[in-house]
């Protein structure tokens, strides 16, 4: 009779890296699609953000939102890259 001490090791899938890279290439599907809903929504809604630069000007409310919608973006790609994402949401504000 033969004693195992160790769990036996599972023998990783074949062919892993590319099961990442399908990943990958779905989670970047998913931002481009967010980030042109949100272009096409500009373009229609505020034409003139593209010009009007105020988020660059110090101590003003538009260089806070900047901000905030930044570090929202951050967020949401990091949630995203953990697969927290379940939502399928394309990015169209509201």
């Amino acid at each position: 009779m033969r004693l195992r001490y160790k769990a036996e090791q599972a023998t990783p899938p074949r062919f892993t890296h590319r099961l990442r890279a399908m990943s990958n290439h779905c989670k970047m599907t998913l931002l481009l699609a967010r980030r042109d809903n949100i272009r096409q929504w500009l373009e229609a809604e505020a034409p003139y953000a593209a010009f009007d630069q105020k988020h660059l000007d110090a101590d003003t409310p538009e260089r806070a939102y900047w901000h905030h919608g930044y570090q929202a973006a951050l967020t949401d790609v990091l949630h995203l890259l953990r697969g927290a994402d379940k939502s399928g949401n394309p990015g169209t504000p509201e």
